[in-house]
């Protein structure tokens, strides 16, 4: 016997959640040694609007063993029972049809039918294409959500490290979401993508930073600076001024905190950054809520076509990893010279401007900026900074943030109106 249709079966009724069955594209078919169990804890649920309590259904069904406590995902779970179908699918296949229509059919006929049969049976058993949402009769689940989002707002979407930035995008950084960092060359948009990252994990989010052109030394001392306000020059020379204070700071960092902050280097990458790299970090890291990717062309894009149709593969596929994972993915890339060059503009003294990159000078490929939820433009020059929300899904398009910027001491911080008398 099956255990994997008790195992779902034990985790959905632990869990009250019928729904993800949905999601992994699970169906009655699915359970062929317990499928008037998966018809009954379905009919409950959509009279009931919850799943029924697991004593209810061992009452009605001994051919049901209850599983509590089932420590494999739903998605292992679901994969797991979508690979029972496939096989039971091609046995039958085998032993039922193929001889049958062998004998109805002509050779090129019958190769045919079994390409299309086999195909047919790889769709039906793919876990991993979801069977979609039915809007008309799916009420309860969407209310469902809606009085999670009430409950758990908070944990959905990650503040900024500035305040006025986090109003204009309705909460924060939500979940699932892909964000893109563009800035010119050497403006400090690394430092910008640290300072989310830091203030991620001080609200209690996981974060996952893949910094490919800095050593694990450098970034750590980067996040120390931010979270911490150590000269970031002494920090590499060994010279600081107070050595204790940053002593006593970095015995904070210990085994107690729970909220993992895993940063990656090129010590830590040895074939590059990949898709199937990210992919595998966040399976062994569920408790990781925000990705950041310090450059975007660092990573190793594989394709057939040109190195730009290579990229956009890329960031499409990073678009649906951050979906399926639902973590707020962060893509800093850089802005072509001569975009800087077409933004020139200088004051009455001759002196630069600043003024952030538009939305349509993106480098390489346009994929990052069609792909992203959010797009954040950056400048910065003689310590003021501008973010310019070039995309978003609220009214705030176009709102543009100043900065102060004390990179080597850590502080970032947005300018008031106090600041301009």
């Amino acid at each position: 016997m099956s255990m994997i249709e008790h195992q779902l079966i034990s985790k959905v009724l632990e869990e009250n959640n019928f729904h993800i069955l949905n999601k992994y594209n699970i169906k009655q078919v699915d359970f062929y040694n317990i499928p008037e169990v998966y018809e009954f804890v379905q009919k409950y649920t959509q009279e009931h609007g919850q799943t029924p309590d697991y004593r209810t259904v061992v009452g009605n069904f001994q051919s049901f063993t209850y599983m509590p406590e089932t420590v494999d995902s739903f998605a292992y779970l679901a994969k797991a029972l979508k690979n029972t179908t496939a096989s039971r699918e091609a046995v039958m296949l085998l032993q039922k049809q193929a001889g049958k229509k062998y004998e109805e059919l002509k050779g090129v006929e019958f190769v045919n039918w079994m390409a299309t049969e086999v195909n047919r049976i790889k769709d039906m058993t793919n876990a991993d294409s979801y069977s979609g949402a039915n809007y008309a009769v799916n009420g309860q689940e969407r209310w469902d959500t809606y009085e999670d989002g009430k409950e758990n707002r908070s944990f959905k979407f990650i503040p900024t490290p500035y305040e006025s930035l986090t109003k204009w995008l309705g909460g924060g950084f939500e979940l699932g979401d892909y964000i893109l960092l563009q800035a010119y060359t050497n403006r400090g948009k690394s430092w910008i993508a640290s300072h989310i990252g830091t203030t991620a994990w001080l609200h209690k989010f996981g974060v996952l930073h893949y910094s490919p052109e800095l050593s694990e030394v450098q970034q750590s001392q980067r996040n120390d600076t931010l979270i911490g306000h150590f000269n970031n020059v002494n920090l590499k020379l060994g010279q600081l001024e107070d050595e204790e204070a940053y002593q006593s700071f970095l015995n904070e960092f210990n085994e107690t905190n729970e909220t993992p902050y895993i940063i990656k280097t090129m010590e830590h990458l040895p074939n590059g950054l990949s898709l199937e790299v990210i992919e595998a970090d966040l399976q062994a890291n569920p408790n990781v809520n925000m990705v950041i990717i310090d450059g975007f062309n660092l990573m190793s894009h594989s394709g057939k076509g040109s190195n730009r149709d290579s990229m956009s593969t890329t960031s499409r596929k990073l678009r649906q990893i951050f979906g399926r994972h639902q973590v707020a993915g962060l893509v800093v890339h850089q802005t072509p010279t001569s975009a800087e060059k077409e933004n020139k503009e200088d004051d009455e003294t001759g002196a630069r401007m600043v003024k952030p990159p538009e939305i349509h000078q993106y480098s390489e490929t346009i994929a990052v900026i069609q792909d992203a939820a959010t797009v954040l433009s950056y400048d910065q020059l003689d310590g003021v900074g501008k973010i310019l929300l070039s995309k978003t899904r609220t009214p705030n398009v176009n709102k543009e943030l100043t900065l102060h910027c004390d990179y080597n001491h850590g502080y970032i911080k947005e300018a008031t109106a106090i600041d301009y008398i």
